[in-house]
């Protein structure tokens, strides 16, 4: 299974209206980029499910002291971020096939300006994929979302589908943890986590996600139970490792009900800098030639 998120992009995440404020078409979110349910959730950055009337007002359970030590890092790191680029690896399992594919490539964001998500923008491209045989070949996958529209350019099939995710009235972000394209979970604040999830500490981030543990601290991620991503995701957790000096991110693995899972390792990250030109090339959704590419407008 391959999610399409990373644009799972996310950066920080707006709390959806209880269920029944809204009529249900206004707030379904669209799957982005099938195939694979792994891959139709993460970027982006991005992390609440809505809290049902089953779950209003309903008390939550003390937070743990060593929870919550990784919850501040991560919320002190949030609520500095601006903008963000690093480079990624991202793996994705099948349990069914007993099948593992890495990809590897960049990924950059630019947080909302004030609170209007419509302003955020966030590309990833992979350029390499090692395929379940152990083969190694150049591909470019891109996505991109910017003004609304998660775009998805495959260079190698020259297909293009562009999905309006967000009307430009809407305040709502399209990018949460665990619904966007690909988990990329950077600028998340901690009482967003805290009401859509329940929070425990992680185990030692595995090696094939970091080479060093010292350092490393992490946190498990589980929809409470009532909320819309319990109920109708496939995603059973989320554990996502930072270091523990500076919340910088490390790893995310995101493990489905069927026992799929897709793990993003960060690396090379750069907080708060001015983009070049390649982020430029990449962050604008570009025109392609309608002679030569299928183009999907959904």
């Amino acid at each position: 299974m391959f999610l399409p998120t990373l644009i799972c992009i996310l950066s920080s995440a707006i709390v959806d209206p209880p269920e029944g404020s809204v009529p249900a078409a206004e707030k379904t979110t669209p799957s982005c980029c099938e195939p694979g349910a792994v891959r139709a959730r993460a970027v982006s950055a991005s992390i609440v499910g809505e809290q049902s009337q089953e779950t209003k007002g309903e008390a939550t359970a003390p937070i743990a002291p060593d929870v919550e030590k990784v919850l501040d890092l991560v919320d002190r790191q949030s609520a500095l971020f601006r903008n963000y680029r690093g480079r990624i690896s991202m793996e994705t399992y099948d349990d069914l096939a007993d099948e593992t594919e890495r990809r590897f490539g960049r990924v950059w964001l630019v947080a909302p300006e004030s609170d209007n998500p419509a302003t955020r923008q966030a590309a990833v491209v992979f350029d390499r994929l090692v395929e379940s045989s152990g083969r190694i070949r150049e591909k470019t996958e891109h996505w991109v979302y910017r003004e609304g529209i998660l775009s998805d350019y495959d260079h190698e099939a020259k297909r293009l589908v562009r999905r309006r995710i967000l009307d430009p009235d809407e305040k709502r972000d399209p990018l949460r943890l665990g619904e966007g394209p690909i988990p990329i979970p950077i600028g998340q604040r901690k009482e967003d986590i805290v009401a859509a999830f329940e929070v425990s500490l992680a185990g030692p981030v595995p090696e094939r996600l970091a080479r060093r543990q010292e350092g490393v601290v992490g946190i498990r991620l589980v929809p409470r139970n009532g909320t819309r991503m319990a109920r109708d995701e496939d995603m059973a957790s989320i554990d996502y490792w930072v270091r523990s000096g500076d919340g910088e991110p490390v790893a995310i693995e995101v493990i489905e009900k069927d026992r799929d899972r897709v793990a993003i390792r960060f690396f090379e990250s750069a907080f708060n800098e001015a983009f070049g030109d390649e982020a430029e090339r990449w962050l604008i959704a570009p025109e392609v030639d309608p002679e030569t590419w299928r183009i999907q407008d959904q």
